[in-house]
C-alpha cells in the first residue's frame, strides 16, 4: 500500500523539512556560540552556592565577582526589572551570568522551545491548513448540490 500525496501535500512535507532543518541549524548555531539564544541558555553549573559577591563553584574553586561586574549586573537587572533598593541581594536566577567573565558557564538547551517549535508549529499550521481544505470543500459540494437540484 503506498501512500498518496497531491501537491499541496508534498508541498506542505518539502515546507515542514526545511522548517524543522532551519530551526535545528539557528539552535546549533546558537549553542556553538556561547551565547543566550532563543533555544540555548549560559547558566552557572548546577551546584554553585552563592553568597554576596563570591561564587563557590561545585569542585570548591571560590571566584569573586567584582565591584564593576556588580554595578553593571545592577544596572542590567533595573533597566530589565525596574529600581533596585539599595544593598538589596540579586537573586541568582535573575541574574544573566553570560555577562559575568569570571565564573565558567554550562550550556543548556531550552528543549521545550525547541520542540515547540520545530515539530509543535509545523504540525499545528498542518491541522489549519488539512481542517480548513476540508471545511472549504463542505461548502463547496453543498453548494453544488443546491444549483442543480
Amino acid at each position: 500500500m503506498s501512500l498518496q500525496l497531491n501537491g499541496w501535500r508534498r508541498l506542505g512535507v518539502v515546507a515542514a523539512t526545511l522548517w524543522l532543518l532551519g530551526v535545528i541549524a539557528i539552535a546549533v548555531t546558537e549553542y556553538t556560540s556561547k551565547s543566550n539564544g532563543f533555544f540555548v541558555s549560559q547558566t552557572i553549573p548546577v551546584g554553585t552556592a552563592i553568597q554576596g559577591n563570591t561564587v563557590t563553584l561545585p569542585d570548591g574553586k571560590v571566584i569573586t565577582i567584582t565591584e564593576e561586574e556588580e554595578f553593571e549586573l545592577r544596572r542590567s537587572l533595573e533597566r530589565k526589572l525596574g529600581r533596585l533598593k539599595a544593598g538589596q541581594p540579586i537573586n541568582p536566577w535573575k541574574i544573566d551570568w553570560s555577562k559575568v567573565r569570571g565564573v565558567p558557564k554550562t550550556t543548556e538547551i531550552r528543549w521545550l522551545r525547541l520542540v515547540s517549535f520545530g515539530l509543535l508549529t509545523p504540525m499545528f499550521v498542518w491541522l489549519i491548513t488539512e481542517a480548513t481544505a476540508l471545511i472549504v470543500a463542505w461548502v463547496k459540494r453543498g453548494f453544488i448540490g443546491r444549483a442543480s437540484n
